[in-house]
């Protein structure tokens, strides 16, 4: 478990299914994370979880409150390159919780454990370009614009615009 202030990172756990349920099942919530929604049953997120969870190439952490140890969303790493120490980033958090700084500590205490136990010099994230609210978050996290997949991702019968951002620990 990863500690902070008002935030902790730790395993997923069985109580915990029901919050990710809902995330699952937030219809507009996954398409800002650019998947493709579907109905998902309990049963399923438990396998979405062992799943993400067990990526030998990747890492899962539950983003939760440090008062009450209550899920607030997740993070996760995956496509972790230990040779070139670099790792793509995915993040979310119930929109209930946004807005209240477990993000940004969330994301501090990742990169911190990346390069503390990993050596990881650079995050990578895909995020749509119109998603303004993801975008400045990401910059105020030291993210910047590393380029643009023109019309990419299908979306309400359109075709987006996906932003690319890196974050470089060490230059």
């Amino acid at each position: 478990m990863l500690k902070g202030a008002s935030t902790i990172l730790r395993p997923w756990r069985d109580s915990d299914l029901e919050f990710f349920a809902g995330l699952r099942n937030d219809v507009e919530l996954q398409a800002q994370l650019m998947t493709q929604p579907r109905p998902n049953s309990v049963p399923r997120v438990r396998e979405w979880l062992q799943l993400r969870s067990g990526q030998e190439d990747g890492l899962f952490f539950v983003i939760a409150d440090a008062a009450d140890g209550e899920p607030v969303g997740y993070v996760q790493v995956q496509n972790l390159r230990l040779l070139h120490r670099s790792g793509e980033l995915g993040i979310c958090l119930a929109p209930a919780m946004q807005g209240r700084g477990h993000g940004g500590e969330a994301l501090a205490l990742l990169e911190r454990y990346l390069q503390d136990t990993f050596a990881l010099r650079k995050l990578v994230l895909q995020v749509l370009d119109d998603n303004a609210g993801a975008i400045r978050f990401y910059e105020r996290n030291g993210f910047t614009h590393a380029g643009r997949l023109n019309k990419h991702f299908y979306l309400n019968g359109v075709y987006c615009d996906v932003r690319i951002m890196e974050k470089l620990f060490v230059q």
